[in-house]
């Protein structure tokens, strides 16, 4: 985020918070010293110190138009509330390889989809290449309302299922073994929650950096599961095994990860 130019894009469904996680990232980069213009569709988060414009498609001022006329401003940062097309992807990239640093949102369901998505767009593999600096993929899960939250001693089919889930080569790396003292957390059910057991909501990330490795493969248009290899080799985290690191952390359950990460 401190690099002063390339895009960096948060990827989610609907409802993923794609827009706030976008807006947390522009309140950290907004100082005086910095010239930040967004175009939105709608404006949900109004923000001080930032030039916030609506988009009106129905006129011809869509998400590409803004940002062409942005450019002619020189802002430091540009905001995109999303790349709907492969004519908005190309002004994106290019406005990031012209010293622009570039937000925006992308409806994909993981990191590495959404590199496949827009190389099948027609972006140009190696533009995009050089000015991706990461891709955020986000999804928000139900949290243990911490007003009844209690610890329990799981089943060894609960402790499996949790291996499982965030790979059994991966799992042995955390240290985590089935032994007396293993404890998860699950909420009891009070008033504040409704007697749900839990209250609020927790993001789960997927953070794909652009290495040189990884834009030398976007580059050659490498397939898939090539892309996900280099990534997990170089540090990747997955949604499902941030989940599970979540619910070893005792913010949430097993069953709330499956219903939102796990295909």
């Amino acid at each position: 985020v401190e690099k002063p130019h390339g895009i960096i894009l948060c990827v989610g469904p609907t409802g993923a918070g794609k827009t706030t996680t976008l807006h947390a990232l522009l309140r950290h980069l907004n100082t005086d010293e910095r010239k930040i213009w967004t175009a939105e569709d709608p404006i949900e988060i109004g923000q001080e110190g930032l030039r916030q414009v609506q988009i009106h498609p129905k006129i011809g001022f869509t998400f590409a138009a803004a940002m062409r006329s942005f450019l002619r401003a020189d802002p430091d940062v540009i905001m995109i509330g999303e790349m709907r097309d492969k004519e908005t992807a190309d002004v994106a990239i290019e406005a990031s390889l012209t010293g622009h640093l570039v937000l925006s949102t992308l409806h994909t369901n993981g990191a590495i989809e959404t590199v496949v998505r827009l190389l099948d767009l027609g972006c140009d593999s190696f533009n995009f290449a050089d000015a991706m600096q990461g891709v955020l993929a986000q999804r928000l899960c139900k949290r243990i309302c911490v007003d009844c939250k209690d610890t329990y001693h799981p089943t060894a089919q609960e402790y499996d299922k949790l291996v499982h889930a965030y790979g059994t080569h991966a799992w042995k790396a955390l240290g985590v073994s089935y032994r007396e003292d293993f404890q998860l957390s699950r909420g009891r059910g009070c008033e504040a929650c409704n007697q749900t057991g839990l209250k609020g909501r927790i993001a789960l990330h997927e953070l794909l950096r652009g290495s040189d490795e990884l834009r030398n493969l976007i580059q050659n248009r490498a397939k898939t599961a090539e892309m996900q290899s280099l990534a997990v080799k170089e540090g990747l985290i997955t949604l499902v095994q941030d989940g599970i690191l979540k619910v070893l952390a005792g913010l949430t359950t097993y069953e709330q990860v499956r219903a939102v990460a796990m295909k």
